[in-house]
Protein backbone atom coordinates (compact mmCIF):
# COMPACT_ATOMS: atom_id res chain seq x y z
CA UNK A 1 0.00 0.00 0.00
CA UNK A 2 1.34 3.40 -0.98
CA UNK A 3 1.02 6.37 1.33
CA UNK A 4 -0.82 9.46 0.17
CA UNK A 5 0.69 12.89 -0.23
CA UNK A 6 -1.16 14.04 2.87
CA UNK A 7 0.40 11.23 4.92
CA UNK A 8 3.87 12.11 3.65
CA UNK A 9 3.16 15.73 4.47
CA UNK A 10 2.28 14.78 8.05
CA UNK A 11 5.32 12.49 8.41
CA UNK A 12 7.82 15.00 7.03
CA UNK A 13 6.19 18.09 8.56
CA UNK A 14 6.33 19.65 5.10
CA UNK A 15 3.66 21.67 3.33
CA UNK A 16 3.00 20.07 -0.05
CA UNK A 17 1.11 23.00 -1.57
CA UNK A 18 3.66 23.51 -4.32
CA UNK A 19 3.80 19.97 -5.68
CA UNK A 20 5.61 20.76 -8.92
CA UNK A 21 8.48 22.28 -6.99
CA UNK A 22 9.05 18.89 -5.38
CA UNK A 23 8.04 16.49 -8.12
CA UNK A 24 9.65 18.28 -11.04
CA UNK A 25 13.38 17.73 -11.17
CA UNK A 26 15.40 20.70 -12.36
CA UNK A 27 17.66 20.26 -15.34
CA UNK A 28 21.08 20.44 -13.69
CA UNK A 29 24.38 20.58 -15.55
CA UNK A 30 26.49 17.99 -13.75
CA UNK A 31 29.55 18.18 -16.01
CA UNK A 32 31.15 21.11 -14.17
CA UNK A 33 30.99 19.62 -10.66
CA UNK A 34 32.14 16.20 -11.89
CA UNK A 35 35.03 17.80 -13.78
CA UNK A 36 35.96 19.71 -10.63
CA UNK A 37 35.75 16.54 -8.54
CA UNK A 38 37.88 14.54 -10.97
CA UNK A 39 40.34 17.38 -11.62
CA UNK A 40 39.72 17.29 -15.38
CA UNK A 41 38.60 19.90 -17.92
CA UNK A 42 34.87 19.92 -18.73
CA UNK A 43 35.56 19.00 -22.37
CA UNK A 44 37.33 15.81 -21.26
CA UNK A 45 34.38 14.84 -19.07
CA UNK A 46 31.98 15.45 -21.99
CA UNK A 47 34.04 13.10 -24.17
CA UNK A 48 34.17 10.36 -21.51
CA UNK A 49 30.43 10.37 -20.77
CA UNK A 50 28.53 7.37 -22.07
CA UNK A 51 24.76 6.98 -22.37
CA UNK A 52 23.59 3.65 -21.01
CA UNK A 53 19.98 4.25 -20.01
CA UNK A 54 21.03 7.75 -18.99
CA UNK A 55 24.35 9.56 -18.66
CA UNK A 56 27.10 7.69 -16.84
CA UNK A 57 30.87 7.63 -16.61
CA UNK A 58 33.20 4.66 -16.53
CA UNK A 59 34.49 3.75 -13.10
CA UNK A 60 37.95 3.21 -14.59
CA UNK A 61 38.05 6.92 -15.54
CA UNK A 62 37.20 7.80 -11.95
CA UNK A 63 39.78 5.29 -10.69
CA UNK A 64 42.46 6.93 -12.86
CA UNK A 65 41.51 10.36 -11.50
CA UNK A 66 41.57 8.95 -7.97
CA UNK A 67 45.15 7.75 -8.52
CA UNK A 68 46.24 11.32 -9.26
CA UNK A 69 44.20 12.96 -6.49
CA UNK A 70 45.28 13.57 -2.91
CA UNK A 71 43.56 14.37 0.36
CA UNK A 72 39.89 15.22 0.39
CA UNK A 73 39.48 14.83 -3.37
CA UNK A 74 40.83 11.26 -3.15
CA UNK A 75 38.34 10.43 -0.39
CA UNK A 76 35.44 12.06 -2.27
CA UNK A 77 36.24 10.07 -5.42
CA UNK A 78 36.46 6.86 -3.38
CA UNK A 79 33.04 7.51 -1.83
CA UNK A 80 31.66 8.35 -5.28
CA UNK A 81 32.91 5.02 -6.65
CA UNK A 82 31.57 3.00 -3.71
CA UNK A 83 28.13 4.59 -3.83
CA UNK A 84 28.05 4.44 -7.60
CA UNK A 85 29.04 0.80 -8.02
CA UNK A 86 27.41 -0.79 -4.97
CA UNK A 87 24.51 1.34 -3.77
CA UNK A 88 23.31 2.91 -7.05
CA UNK A 89 24.49 0.64 -9.89
CA UNK A 90 23.65 1.92 -13.37
CA UNK A 91 25.34 -0.53 -15.72
CA UNK A 92 28.24 -2.88 -15.20
CA UNK A 93 31.37 -0.78 -14.67
CA UNK A 94 29.62 2.58 -14.96
CA UNK A 95 28.62 5.18 -12.38
CA UNK A 96 25.48 7.25 -12.87
CA UNK A 97 26.10 10.97 -13.00
CA UNK A 98 22.71 11.46 -11.36
CA UNK A 99 24.41 10.16 -8.22
CA UNK A 100 26.81 13.10 -8.48
CA UNK A 101 23.86 15.49 -8.58
CA UNK A 102 22.40 13.76 -5.50
CA UNK A 103 25.70 14.01 -3.59
CA UNK A 104 26.22 17.66 -4.56
CA UNK A 105 22.72 18.49 -3.27
CA UNK A 106 23.57 16.87 0.06
CA UNK A 107 26.84 18.80 0.17
CA UNK A 108 24.91 22.07 -0.35
CA UNK A 109 22.61 21.22 2.55
CA UNK A 110 19.52 20.50 0.44
CA UNK A 111 17.27 17.77 1.81
CA UNK A 112 16.61 15.41 -1.13
CA UNK A 113 14.12 13.25 0.81
CA UNK A 114 10.94 14.83 -0.68
CA UNK A 115 12.27 14.35 -4.21
CA UNK A 116 13.22 10.74 -3.51
CA UNK A 117 9.79 10.08 -2.03
CA UNK A 118 8.15 11.72 -5.02
CA UNK A 119 10.10 9.54 -7.43
CA UNK A 120 8.97 6.41 -5.59
CA UNK A 121 5.34 7.55 -5.75
CA UNK A 122 5.44 8.39 -9.45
Amino acid sequence: MVSTIEEYSALLHYDFRYLLRIYWKQNVDFRGPIANLMGLPIDTVKVRLKYKNGPCISWSDIRDAMGKATGDRHLALFAFIVYGLIVFPKALGYVSVELADFLFQIEKGVNPAPAVLAETII
